[in-house]
């Protein structure tokens, strides 16, 4: 770095609190820097206002800027305006979890200056370079906190009009940020005036070639569709003037990659050449990729201020507060498909929420795990005396816990009733009396006090919602059902997986598909519990691992039956789960690592 006369020397300090460490990366228009902010003790990124042609520096001398031509001076100084004007259009959306954020910004040296947060990790034109492509469905869900920034940005009159695989950041979390709002313009301010020409070729629709083109939303959609047709195919998408001559765009289709054709043909019509064909704003074309766009509640003019590190303040009108959504849990898919003996399949979505210890334990062993979660007073080497025994903090490891995977049985109104896709308990239906109805039973205690406190934490479980369960007698033998109960946490009854009844809308068509997957406990046998009573009070109902549902039950003290529980998600906080992908009833999985966390968006 120290050869390059133009860039800040390393250990170079701004304004008496940040220090340069390196240089991140250089254009035309500007340097941008490694530096530490000495406040908070944290690295950052510090991007300097450098045009390159039109100012010097010897760094062997000072760090000022100077400006080579005296009649460049002049636009020096509205580009350095622009420049601070990017720095104020990123701290108004600082709150989007899909924006870098913008920390602070100064003038000094004779230009400017931005300090951003520092993101480790690559940008999306690297990562396909190295990775080739990205799954349609792994790709829509990634999107969707830059999808509901963007659709903040255009709410306030502001288009990015820069959008590509360059200026998407791939974090080690598989998170996703949008940066450079170097060319951001107020379209609503503009019309049909002059809009200056920044474009990449490819993903710039045929109006920003043109000096009075109009541009608004629908211009950055095109090139977020067009970022999508990159990242699903791996080929380059064709310059949009080569496409008013000849419009030769391939269907994702025709790669012979498989995706959803709403999906595609939401991309192909978000690339349309003419504007006026494409999406006219973000929740139009959330509509058809996402199979719905739900607004949450909104503020109406409220002001707030966004506070910059520095302690000067900067005063903005949020027409709306930051959008809140939720994410896309469709219902159970069903298709035909020859090759089963149904002759259906079905999918179902996935989501992995709380974490509990899938292997066969004692019961002695995880009372012990639940004391040494609880425990703050370990010793200088790590252990603690428990009743006569000692106990080393690396020890708790042996439990296990392992994230909770649910199959979405059901999504609508905000909330997502949810089945647990393996056995992860062996519990008796009943401990004490043996003729008792779900009302009574020791499992429903277990389910929503030992099971429901080990499962989840204090914010977890205020996401489950209480449900009124419906305790329906035995179709077949007329044992009574008894009362009806409210919990969080219970299990399927009868109806709710018979094809005949309920269960068909559950995704339960047949004894085939009603199976699940495996896991320790059902390695002795995957029958699991229903709550629905069985031939009398002293059985209950329950599922064997082929699917068949049996009606007359097993007596409510036997010890070698699952637990699958179930719940309703409230889904207001998305950020509480990540999302796991699909499961199929033949077989086919297509999951995402647990630590990928996505924003979602309601159906």
């Amino acid at each position: 770095m120290e050869e390059n006369l133009h860039c800040l020397r390393k250990e170079t300090r701004l304004i008496g609190r940040y220090t340069i460490e390196g240089v991140l990366g250089q254009g035309g228009f500007g340097i941008t820097y490694l530096g530490i902010d000495e406040l908070h003790e944290k690295k950052v990124a510090i991007k300097e206002f450098f045009p390159q042609g039109i100012v010097t520096r010897n760094i062997e001398y000072e760090d000022t800027v100077t400006v080579t031509f005296v009649g460049e001076k002049a636009n020096y100084e509205k580009g350095k305006e622009r420049f601070l004007k990017e720095a104020r259009t990123m701290a108004k959306f600082s709150k989007d979890e899909g924006i870098v954020k913008a920390l602070d910004f100064f003038e000094i040296n004779n230009t400017a200056y931005i300090v951003m947060e520092y993101l480790e990790g690559i940008t999306l034109k690297q990562y396909l370079r190295e990775n080739q492509r990205i799954a349609p469905e792994d790709l829509i869900e990634l999107l969707v906190p830059l999808i509901e920034s963007l659709d903040e940005i255009h709410s306030q009159g502001m288009i990015h009009r820069d959008i590509s695989p360059d200026n998407i950041m791939v974090l080690p979390d598989g998170r996703i940020k949008l940066m450079d709002f170097g060319a951001a313009r107020d379209y609503t301010e503009f019309g049909e005036k002059s809009l200056s020409i920044v474009l990449k070729p490819g993903y710039a629709p045929p109006e920003q070639y043109q000096t009075h083109g109009i541009q608004g939303p629908w211009t950055d959609i095109y090139a977020l569709c067009a970022t999508m047709y990159k990242c699903i195919t791996g080929e380059n998408p064709p310059d949009a003037i080569e496409r008013v001559m000849d419009d030769s765009l391939k269907k994702i289709s025709e790669f012979g990659i498989v995706i959803p054709p709403q999906e595609e043909a939401a991309i192909i019509k978000g690339m349309s050449v003419s504007a006026k064909d494409r999406y006219q704003d973000i929740k139009d074309f959330c509509e058809d990729l996402y199979g719905g766009y739900e607004e949450i509640s909104v503020s109406e003019n409220k002001e707030s201020e966004v506070e910059i590190e520095t302690g000067s303040e900067i005063k903005v009108t949020e027409i709306a507060e930051q959008q809140k959504s939720q994410y896309i849990l469709r219902n159970p898919k069903v298709e035909d498909d020859s090759s089963t003996e149904s002759g259906k399949k079905v999918t179902w979505d996935c989501l992995w929420f709380g974490s509990y210890p899938q292997s066969q334990i004692t019961a002695e062993d995880r009372e012990i795990y639940t004391i040494l979660t609880n425990i703050d007073n370990w010793n200088k080497n790590g252990d603690v005396i428990i009743e006569n025994t000692k106990y080393h903090k690396t020890e708790k490891d042996y439990f296990k816990y392992e994230p909770i995977k649910w199959r979405i049985l059901q999504s609508e109104n905000g909330e997502a009733f949810l089945l647990s896709d393996v056995i992860l308990d062996k519990q008796l239906y009943n401990e004490n009396d043996k003729y008792v109805t779900w009302e009574k039973s020791s499992l429903r205690a277990w389910l929503n006090k030992k099971f429901i406190n080990t499962a989840f934490s204090d914010e977890e479980k205020e996401k489950i919602n209480i449900t009124e369960i419906i305790n329906q007698d035995n179709p077949v033998y007329g044992t009574e059902g008894g009362n009806n109960t409210f919990d969080k946490i219970f299990l399927l009854s009868l109806s709710e997986v018979s094809e005949q009844q309920d269960g068909e809308k559950y995704g339960f068509l047949d004894d085939e598909i009603r199976g699940c997957g495996k896991s320790d406990f059902s390695k002795t046998g995957s029958w699991w519990w229903l709550r629905s009573p069985g031939y009398d009070s002293g059985y209950a109902a329950g599922v064997y691992d082929y699917g068949w549902v049996y009606r007359y039950g097993h007596d409510v003290g036997s010890s070698d039956d699952g637990v699958r529980p179930t719940l309703h998600l409230n889904l207001s906080s998305p950020h509480l789960f990540s999302y796991a992908g699909t499961v199929s009833s033949d077989g086919t999985k297509n999951e995402v690592p647990y630590n990928t966390r996505t924003r979602l968006v309601q159906n």
